[in-house]
């Protein structure tokens, strides 16, 4: 049975420079995830805020009513 044929130098510092730049890929992918993730949470939370604030008005609207 023959040895694998051993990588020379150069083709190692290819494939650690592949490595890496997959690593920052990936990095950068996490980073747009988490972008969108507090861009959507942000989002629902001034809808629900916006929500709560007509509900509030329309409640003390009705309240502050003069009665005939």
């Amino acid at each position: 049975m023959t040895k694998p044929r051993e990588k020379t130098r150069e083709e190692l510092q290819a494939e650690i420079e592949g490595g890496k730049k997959k690593i920052r890929q990936f990095e950068n992918r996490e980073k747009m995830l988490r972008q969108k993730l507090f861009k959507e949470e942000r989002r629902t939370r001034s809808h629900r805020l916006i929500v709560r604030g007509a509900v509030f008005e329309g409640v003390s609207q009705s309240l502050c009513k003069p009665s005939n």
